[in-house]
């Protein structure tokens, strides 16, 4: 009797046709050119409460285009010399851009709880910050905001250049990495987004400093496939005016 290899050889190549099909598809890098433009503020009104402000514009092709308009608002609590605890709010509004934009604006509001713990190695400062987020968003096309978790934490440093520590008159570097991770019924991936950032910053007086920074943005879409690699030149003026009664007066 004689067999056929042919149906012997198609059987063999089944595995190999199968698992091609069922490989994951290739990754997608999305690059955009974008500016964002940052204003920071921590008053300090007694010794142990504050304000923190932030608004951020954020621009795409260069300055052209709006990204994204950020507010943040919250209560700082300085639970000792080195650690600040900060509950507050946060609403978000996001443009179309890239090459692979969502269908219209996306709207995110969100609680958060965040605690700055600041240490030093020898002229080196270094700022540890953990970020928890309660986010709700409201995506095209849909009448009801998603709920996500979202976890973040942040190693910054900073080191003076023209002096033995940062102060008034002093030009300084810094450089910082923040991960952020999303989980939750309605959160499609574990990875969100990472941050590389440096730059330099001049402390022009005790209360206000301007800083102009590099940033490598990458933010993972929900599909796993599109990889956003934004890179941004970030403007940044820090304005953190102590309101305390001085000693003795």
């Amino acid at each position: 009797m004689r067999v056929s290899f042919l149906p012997m050889s198609l059987l063999c190549l089944l595995p190999v046709v199968a698992g091609a099909q069922s490989a994951p598809p290739a990754r997608i890098q999305d690059p955009n050119r974008n500016v964002w433009l940052a204003w920071f503020s921590d008053a300090r009104l007694t010794k142990r409460w504050g304000l923190h402000t932030e608004f951020q514009l954020r621009r795409t092709h260069g300055l052209r285009d709006p990204q994204q308009y950020f507010y943040r608002v919250g209560a700082n609590y300085h639970a000792t010399d080195r650690l600040t605890l900060t509950p507050g709010y946060v609403y978000l509004l996001s443009l179309p851009y890239g090459d692979f934009p969502d269908a219209s604006r996306t709207h995110e509001r969100r609680f958060y709880l965040r605690a700055d713990l600041e240490d030093e190695l020898g002229r080196l400062q270094l700022t540890h910050r953990y970020i928890q987020d309660f986010r709700w968003l409201l995506n095209p096309g849909e009448t009801s905001y998603a709920r996500q978790y979202r976890s973040r934490y942040r190693l910054q440093l900073q080191f003076p250049l023209t002096g033995p520590k940062i102060e008034a008159g002093t030009l300084y570097g810094l450089a910082s990495d923040e991960i952020f991770i999303s989980y939750g019924s309605n959160a499609a991936r574990l990875f969100n987004q990472n941050r590389l950032y440096g730059g330099l910053g001049y402390q022009a007086t005790e209360a206000l400093s301007l800083e102009a920074s590099y940033l490598h943005q990458t933010v993972q879409h929900d599909d796993g496939v599109v990889f956003e690699q934004n890179h941004a030149l970030q403007i940044s003026v820090n304005f953190n005016p102590d309101f305390r009664k001085q000693k003795g007066q």
